[in-house]
């Protein structure tokens, strides 16, 4: 018994394009939020740091509204 789950084959040209809603740039470098959560909440002796990955515009630096953890606040 097999159990590989089947490799799907799709092309880019199946694939819509990201482009930054400020500038229209098409490329992105990775970035990150960092978040902090009390020791207390963590059960550490320190705070602990969370990193969480995100993609800013590499021409203008804006982050799109799709990658913002804005709702986090």
């Amino acid at each position: 018994m097999n159990s590989a789950q089947p490799q799907l084959k799709i092309g880019l040209e199946n694939s819509t394009a990201i482009t930054c809603d400020h500038c229209g740039n098409v490329t992105f470098q990775e970035a990150s939020y960092l978040r902090k959560i009390s020791k207390i909440l963590a059960g550490t002796s320190e705070d602990v740091l969370v990193p969480v990955p995100t993609f800013v515009c590499a021409k203008c630096g804006e982050v799109n509204e799709m990658f913002k953890i804005s709702q986090f606040k």
